[in-house]
C-alpha cells in the first residue's frame, strides 16, 4: 500500500490523474507548478521524495519488541492511515521530541529512508563576543580555523583536505567516461561523487562547531564574494568553482545557530594576500605557503594566515564598544548570519 502510494505521487507528477490521499495530493500538485515553472513547463522524469504535511502524519514510541518506533502514514485507500516501524539512529532520537514540521518518504533501491524536519527555539546572544573562531575557506584545505581571545592566536585546525582530492578524482574519471560516451555511467558516478563530498561537509561543519562550542566563541567566517578572485589560471579556476563553500557555510551557520552559537560575516578582501604579522602586503607563493618580503616571514601557511587576518579584521571591526556589531546589519563589512 505504501508503494503504491508512493508511485501514485511519482504519477501525478508527471501530470497524471492517479489516487493519492487528499493532503498529499494537495503537495504534489503544489510541487508540479514549481517544477513546471523551473524547467519552463516540461516534466522531469525522475523520482521525487513523497511529501508528508507535518498535520497528517505523526511518529510515537512505544515498547512493541519489533520496532521501538512507528510512523503513521495516510494513503488513500485505508482510513486513518497505515503503522509503518521505522529505525532510528541513537543521536536522532532527541531531535523527534522537537517540532515536527515535514517528512518526504523516498525508496532508494532496495528500502526506504525517511527525512524528517524539526525545528526548536534557541537564544543567540549578540553580545560582544569576547573568544572568536575565524574561519578561512580556501582551496587545498575547505576550511582552516583559529581561534583567538584576548589578543592571542590559538588552535589551529586544518579540515577538508580530500575534498580536492575527491573532485579532481571524478573530473578525471568523468572525462575518461565522456571519451567512451558511457553516459549513464557518468551520471551514477556524480551522484556518488556528490554523496562523498556532502558526508565531508557535514563532518567539517560539525568539527567547526564543536570547536567553537568547546572555546565558547561567536563564529566568524570570510565571505564568499570574494573567494573567486583568488583563483588563478584555468585549472584553479576549476577547482574554486566544484568546491563546496556555500553548502559548508549554511551548514555552519545551521548546526551553529541550533547550538545558540552567533555566526558573523567579514569581507575576506586581501586577507589572503596581507601579512598578519605586519599588515604588508605580502606573496602567496603556493597554494600552502605564504611569504612577506617587509618582516621576513617565510613557510607560512597561507591558509592560517588568511584565518588570523579574518579574526583581526572582525576584532578591529567590533571595536572595543562593539558599536559595529549594532550597526552590521547595514555595513558591507561585518554582517550577522
Amino acid at each position: 500500500m505504501l508503494r503504491e502510494e508512493y508511485e501514485n505521487f511519482q504519477a501525478v507528477l508527471r501530470g497524471v490523474d492517479a489516487p493519492l490521499y487528499s493532503a498529499t495530493r494537495q503537495q504534489a500538485e503544489g510541487l508540479l507548478r514549481k517544477i513546471r515553472k523551473q524547467n519552463g513547463g516540461h516534466l522531469k522524469r525522475k523520482e521525487y521524495p513523497m511529501i508528508l504535511r507535518r498535520d497528517v502524519f505523526n511518529i510515537r514510541e512505544t515498547e512493541n519488541k519489533l520496532a521501538r518506533f512507528w510512523i503513521k502514514i495516510p494513503v488513500h485507500q485505508v482510513r486513518g492511515g497505515i503503522k509503518v516501524p521505522i529505525q532510528v539512529p541513537k543521536n536522532q532520537e532527541h531531535p523527534l521530541s522537537l517540532d515536527i514540521r515535514e517528512g518526504k518518504l523516498l525508496w532508494k533501491g532496495d528500502h526506504w529512508s525517511l527525512q524528517i524536519t524539526v525545528m526548536k527555539e534557541v537564544e543567540l546572544k549578540p553580545q560582544l563576543p569576547s573568544t572568536v573562531l575565524a574561519v578561512d575557506l580556501g582551496e587545498r584545505y575547505v576550511a582552516t580555523s583559529v581561534v583567538f581571545a584576548n589578543g592571542v592566536m590559538k588552535n589551529p585546525r586544518f579540515y577538508g583536505k580530500q575534498v580536492r582530492g575527491v573532485r579532481r578524482h571524478y573530473a578525471w574519471l568523468r572525462r575518461r567516461l565522456g571519451e567512451r560516451k558511457l553516459l549513464t555511467v557518468m551520471k551514477r558516478i556524480g551522484n556518488t561523487e556528490k554523496r562523498k563530498v556532502n558526508a565531508i561537509v557535514h563532518k567539517v561543519s560539525r568539527e567547526i562547531v564543536n570547536e567553537a562550542k568547546k572555546h565558547r566563541a561567536a563564529i566568524v567566517l570570510g565571505d564568499l564574494k570574494g573567494i573567486r578572485n583568488r583563483a588563478k589560471g584555468k585549472r584553479m579556476n576549476r577547482i574554486v568553482s566544484n568546491m563546496p563553500y556555500y553548502r559548508l557555510t549554511l551548514m555552519i551557520i545551521y548546526k551553529a545557530h541550533w547550538e545558540g552559537i552567533p555566526v558573523y560575516k567579514i569581507s575576506e578582501r586581501n586577507t589572503s594576500k596581507t601579512c598578519y604579522r605586519c599588515g604588508n602586503m605580502g606573496v602567496r607563493l603556493s597554494q600552502a605557503r605564504f611569504k612577506c618580503p617587509a618582516c621576513g616571514l617565510d613557510y607560512f601557511n597561507a591558509d592560517l594566515n588568511g584565518a588570523i587576518n579574518i579574526a583581526e579584521r572582525f576584532s578591529w571591526y567590533i571595536g572595543e564598544n562593539g558599536d559595529a556589531l549594532d550597526t552590521a546589519h547595514n555595513s558591507g563589512d561585518v554582517k550577522p548570519c
